[in-house]
């Protein structure tokens, strides 16, 4: 029985650091990708040398964050992998048909301008809506 607890133990320490790590990186990605949407603008006038220096360091907060994903995911046990990764395929999918439709709406002369970014709002929302209700419905049988 202490061993389960220890294995418990050190499977929650495990997945909070990397969901420290994971919400560190999340954030200096937002950080960065507010940098690049509001600095030219609001800090440098439009110089287009810090443009291109601050949407490298977006893109390097990127790849950092989607590292730090895969390192939180790998930290889970197979139950909590397993609700994550259907969680995605949902969100994948979700994302892709609303991202066409979407995406059509402009040239059909529904919308005047269609934002890509706000495809990201339907995509965080579909993947912890996903994650929540798989993971009540495995945890509840």
């Amino acid at each position: 029985m202490k061993g389960n607890e220890n294995g418990s133990t050190d499977l929650n320490t495990r997945i909070n650091q990397s969901s420290v790590r994971l919400l560190l990186c999340t954030s200096g990605w937002v950080t960065t990708t507010a940098v690049v949407a509001f600095g030219p603008r609001l800090w440098w006038e439009f110089d287009p040398t810090m443009t291109l220096i601050a949407i490298v360091l977006n893109l390097i907060t990127g790849a950092i964050m989607l590292v730090a994903q895969y390192r939180h995911l790998m930290s889970m046990d197979e139950l909590q992998k397993q609700t994550h990764l259907e969680a995605m395929a949902i969100t994948l999918g979700v994302t892709a048909i609303v991202t066409v439709t979407y995406g059509n709406m402009e040239p059909a002369g529904l919308l005047a301008d269609t934002r890509p970014t706000n495809i990201l709002f339907v995509t965080g929302v579909t993947y912890i809506v996903a994650v929540i209700v798989l993971w009540m419905r495995r945890t509840s049988e």
